[in-house]
């Protein structure tokens, strides 16, 4: 199986890794006006595909081998994301099992630091094929 990295969606979401390393990773997203919602904040399953976009990089840390795919993901939205305002996102992989990987995720406006989005995640170990 043949993985592309980074992904194709890492254009669309105006992403930039800043790191990835021992089950941990950082992305820098600028979202773009295309992205907002009728109340001009960015949509929330734009800011869900973000830290998704994270967890995978925290993963591909320590087993880039390995192909995965996120089967479950919980998000708590804790603020609000404007077009043209960076954010970071962050996920750390808590446990990392035979066929499943347990994540955590954040992510904050880089300007003030405030959390915008927590989340938890599972992926699951993919056959190769």
């Amino acid at each position: 199986m043949n993985i592309k990295l980074p992904p194709n969606c890492f254009a669309f979401l105006n992403a930039e890794l800043l790191s990835a390393s021992n089950g941990a990773a950082s992305v820098r997203f600028t979202p773009t006006e295309e992205m907002e919602n009728p109340y001009g904040n960015i949509q929330g399953g734009i800011l869900a595909g973000m830290i998704d976009n994270v967890l995978g990089p925290a993963v591909v840390s320590l087993a880039p081998e390995k192909p995965t795919a996120t089967i479950h993901m919980s998000v708590n939205f804790l603020g609000s994301v404007r077009a043209n305002e960076p954010v970071i996102g962050t996920a750390r992989v808590v446990r990392y099992g035979r066929t499943q990987i347990y994540l955590e995720a954040e992510m904050t406006r880089e300007s003030d630091g405030k959390l915008v989005l927590k989340a938890t995640a599972t992926n699951v170990l993919l056959d190769k094929k």
